[in-house]
């Protein structure tokens, strides 16, 4: 009876490759090569993985996921890998390669010659070892888990990928950071995460929608174009990262929540902030608005008063339909007209001299005012906590001193977050020329201000009558 032929394949794999010059690969190539030529087997593939850890079951890896669907499909039938560590860590996934060793006469040859899986010794061997390298492993995690930790208690930049703007080191990159503070403020003023990432990703910033003559801005002017480090195109979840970042106000952090002493007081990172912490709690209390999708301001909108302008009949919101605005049952008005109405309302009221009565901007004085405060109610837990610990009051009178000081604190946060709620007209507002700033805009915050100065009603227009009827377009300064 006629042998079967040995087609064999090889697996390699590095953790980390850390010359660069793919050294640790080669080795384990030419050992496993010389066991293939020696047994006479005939090489039929190369499997190659590039640095990746074989310890977390989520991460894939490409090359061995190929190798085990050629091996369900019959393409091979002898296996050599430098070591059963560079094959797998995961127990489940030795015990498949030990049952195809077993029952089905795979053969798994290892190039330091420590397990030969078709021997009963040898398959404890691998499932020893397979069970210690999984404990080192997660005791390694733990390691790391609480050196991050503690690093960040310590207000030290956290180790790994670096943030948008800074160095691994917490030094800031001032064209980066530039950006962020571009991210933070277009947000604030109404931008959507989806323009802001087209804005980043150099995008065409106007649209043409169907019926309209002209073309609008719809990405915010302020964001510069800034290359990715994947180098593809920005995603919205990845400008929510951005802006889901405390390390930007200057807050350590830890998994993407800020830090917090023993008396709950944030702990300042060794680094400097890219933007203020009133910016940062802005942006923060406009992404945990249940509201802020369907919010007409905060919503990415194609036309200017589309859910902003009400019908004058029974009080919705109009949406856009074709060329014209509509509210079914009720009104069709012209789109164009309508809109160049209210633009030169709202651009003569920008030009009036009282129009910085409408700014309300935050007050940073009385907002690190009110951080001093919830401070001094923490050192009051603390030392109540002490006295405690030393048996000088009982358990009863420290949590009501707890109890009544974590109350103030909790009323002092929300006078705070209620001080940086600022308008997304801002910028516009604040600006040297409210005007210009306003027709340079996009137009997120032209909607945002229109919003803030007025509101804008449509009632029928008259039958017959050709033209705009100015008396059909109510506009109520707020």
């Amino acid at each position: 009876m006629p042998l079967t032929p040995v087609r064999a394949v090889i697996y390699l794999r590095v953790s980390l490759d850390r010359s660069g010059e793919g050294l640790a690969v080669e080795r384990q190539r030419e050992d496993c090569e010389r066991i293939v030529e020696t047994r006479g087997w005939t090489l039929i593939e190369i499997y190659a993985e590039d640095p990746i850890s074989a310890f977390n079951a989520s991460k894939s890896r490409p090359a061995y996921d190929r190798m085990v669907e050629d091996y369900r499909s019959g393409r091979f039938n002898a296996l050599v890998t430098w070591d059963l560590d560079r094959l797998t860590r995961q127990p489940r996934q030795l015990e498949d390669w030990i049952d195809a060793a077993e029952s089905q006469g795979l053969r798994l040859v290892t190039a330091n010659g420590e397990a030969d899986l078709q021997t009963d010794g040898g398959r404890m061997y691998a499932r020893i070892k397979a069970a210690v390298a999984r404990a080192e492993m997660e005791r390694k995690g733990a390691r790391q888990s609480r050196a991050q930790r503690q690093r960040a208690e310590k207000g030290r930049p956290p180790r790994g990928v670096r943030a948008t703007g800074y160095t691994l080191d917490g030094e800031v990159i001032p064209a980066e950071a530039d950006a962020v503070r571009a991210i933070f403020d277009a947000f604030a003023m109404g931008s959507s995460l989806r323009a802001i990432a087209g804005a980043l990703s150099g995008e065409d910033p106007t649209i043409r929608a169907p019926g309209d003559r002209t073309q609008v801005r719809r990405l915010p002017r302020s964001v510069p174009v800034l290359p990715s480090r994947t180098g593809r195109p920005w995603s919205p979840s990845s400008v929510l990262d951005i802006l889901r970042n405390p390390r930007y106000a200057g807050w350590s952090m830890l998994d993407r929540k800020i830090v917090r002493d023993a008396v709950g007081a944030p702990i300042r990172g060794q680094w400097e902030p890219i933007v203020r912490d009133s910016v940062w709690l802005e942006v923060q209390r406009r992404l945990d608005d249940p509201n802020r999708k369907s919010n007409r301001v905060g919503t990415e909108r194609r036309h200017l008063g589309s859910g902003l302008y009400l019908c004058g009949l029974c009080g919705a919101r109009v949406k856009a339909h074709g060329p014209r605005y509509r509210c079914a049952g009720h009104i069709m008005r012209s789109r164009e007209q309508i809109d160049g109405l209210v633009l030169k309302f709202v651009l003569r009221r920008l030009a009036q001299p009282d129009l910085a009565d409408l700014l309300s901007m935050p007050d940073d004085d009385r907002i690190s005012s009110l951080l001093d405060r919830q401070q001094i109610e923490r050192d009051r837990i603390e030392r109540a906590r002490t006295d405690y610990k030393s048996n000088l009051i009982d358990g009863g009178l420290y949590a009501e001193i707890k109890n009544e000081a974590e109350a103030e604190i909790s009323r002092l946060d929300a006078e705070r977050l209620g001080l940086t709620a600022g308008s997304a007209a801002s910028a516009i507002l604040s600006a040297a020329s409210p005007v210009d700033a306003f027709e340079e805009a996009d137009l997120a915050a032209q909607r945002a201000t229109i919003d803030l100065l007025c509101e804008v009603r449509l009632h029928p227009a008259q039958r017959g009558r050709k033209g705009l009827d100015p008396n059909t377009v109510e506009i109520t300064p707020t």
